[in-house]
């Protein structure tokens, strides 16, 4: 760290919230809306890509997974230039790169062009969830931080409800008897919508200041100075007082190899194990979640029901946003994870042929089970991207959101193949791994984790 010069976050934190946070908040968050629409698209796709390529549980696991493992590299990547050529730069780039590969998937001529477009669409995916939640943090002082991008993943569950929305709309009300739409294979018409997060794109290059950590880091002292002054003005307040120099992490001290230093080694290897966990129970579960509804019977009612199910996931990360300012960053997440845990099991027994006779209350356990799941699943992945974007310093903040997001998307890529194949055995075989894990992490967190709540960005 430089030793001189006022530190860029203590005027960030002088700055009170107005106009200037709630136009980086409605942007990012529709950049977050935007890419749960793309994330989620092809599970609603999947039954139909299982028919008409004849798609094995195994392969269509693999198709499902295609976005994720994309993500993997994007994460990687994404984090890392996000660290050297900015937060803004990189996000306008990665909302290109997923709205236009989510598009040209509708021109897929088979199962490898598809994992193929997929694969891409999720490169431009990871890039995007990694500088969008170092960008919105480093734009918001430490008193609201975890709360506001804790609203950011709750702008996820509400693109989960425009995406069951948009499903209903292509699939049941649009597509004919022939299952086209005016000529055009459903499927091809609902993928080709995602195009539409473009404009996004435009209005982030257009509106949002680059930030100030990232310029202060750079040297750039007029640049960092300039960002400060146009949260202020947009906020209607007075600029600050001071012009720099402003002391922030020394630009030597990127790199992955950071993340393992002695001091950071710990909570990297933490981060990275509640990332696991949370991907593997997200994408294990939801990626085949219209597949184990219908087979639990509840086909006649998809789409209203998974319409619910995504109204609970909001509210947990609602829920999330509130508590995270009361009870802190650490006892949230762990409590929401340990939670999850609880509601994962429940919903896996009772899943019907799960071999336990839960009588007549099997469908109360059932719903009650995926809607605890889902609350508290979103709730804590909420809070894991306020408290990984926390805990690492500027300088490294977008390398670890970054690499520990990719060793998440490991395990969100394996989760669909890993339930898919492990469902023909059970579904409480299936999920029983995933319930536990999210206890153990959970646990972990509160015994080892350190509390971020109203610390001011390093």
């Amino acid at each position: 760290m430089d030793g001189q010069g006022q530190r860029i976050g203590d005027v960030v934190d002088t700055i009170p919230v107005g106009r200037f946070h709630w136009l980086v908040m409605a942007t990012v968050g529709g950049v977050w809306a935007a890419m749960a629409m793309s994330i989620l698209a092809v599970s609603f796709a999947l039954p139909t890509f299982i028919e008409i390529w004849n798609l094995s549980g195994f392969t269509a696991g693999v198709l499902g997974s295609a976005s994720l493992l994309g993500m993997l590299v994007g994460n990687t990547v994404g984090g890392w230039y996000a660290d050297r050529a900015g937060r803004k730069r990189t996000l306008v780039a990665s909302v290109v790169t997923f709205s236009v590969f989510t598009a040209l998937t509708a021109l897929a001529v088979g199962l490898y062009s598809a994992i193929g477009l997929r694969f891409v669409t999720g490169i431009g995916l990871g890039g995007g969830l990694v500088a969008g939640a170092s960008y919105l943090a480093e734009q918001l002082p430490s008193q609201v931080r975890g709360r506001f991008v804790t609203y950011l993943e709750a702008c996820f569950s509400v693109g989960s409800i425009a995406v069951v929305a948009l499903a209903w709309g292509v699939f049941s009300v649009l597509t004919g008897p022939d299952g086209t739409v005016g000529g055009v294979a459903a499927w091809r018409v609902f993928f080709a919508a995602g195009i539409l997060p473009l404009g996004l794109a435009v209005v982030a290059a257009r509106s949002l200041p680059r930030s100030p950590y990232f310029l202060a880091r750079q040297g750039r002292t007029d640049a960092a100075t300039e960002a400060l002054e146009t949260m202020a003005v947009l906020n209607r307040v007075e600029p600050p007082s001071t012009s720099g120099p402003w002391r922030a992490a020394d630009p030597d001290d990127t790199g992955y190899r950071r993340l393992f230093d002695p001091e950071l080694v710990g909570t990297t290897v933490l981060l990275a194990s509640l990332w696991v966990v949370v991907n593997l129970a997200f994408y294990g579960i939801f990626t085949w979640l219209p597949d184990t509804v219908a087979n639990a019977g509840y086909a006649d009612d998809l789409y209203r029901f998974l319409f619910v199910v995504t109204v609970f996931q909001l509210t947990g990360q609602l829920s999330a946003a509130y508590l995270i300012e009361v009870l802190g960053r650490k006892w949230t997440l762990g409590g929401f994870t340990i939670l999850g845990g609880a509601g994962t099991l429940l919903f896996a027994a009772a899943i019907p042929g799960a071999g336990i006779d839960l009588g007549a209350a099997r469908t109360e356990a059932f719903l009650f089970g995926l809607f605890v799941m889902g609350f508290a699943v979103l709730g804590a992945w909420a809070v894991l991207y306020a408290y990984t974007s926390e805990v690492f310093p500027t300088e490294v903040r977008s390398t670890g959101l970054g690499v520990t997001g990719s060793i998440g998307k490991v395990a969100a890529a394996a989760g669909p193949v890993f339930f898919g194949t492990l469902a023909q055995f059970g579904y409480l075989v299936a999920l029983a791994p995933v319930a536990v894990s999210l206890f153990v992490a959970g646990v972990a967190l509160l015994v080892w984790g350190v509390e971020t709540k109203g610390r001011t960005l390093l």
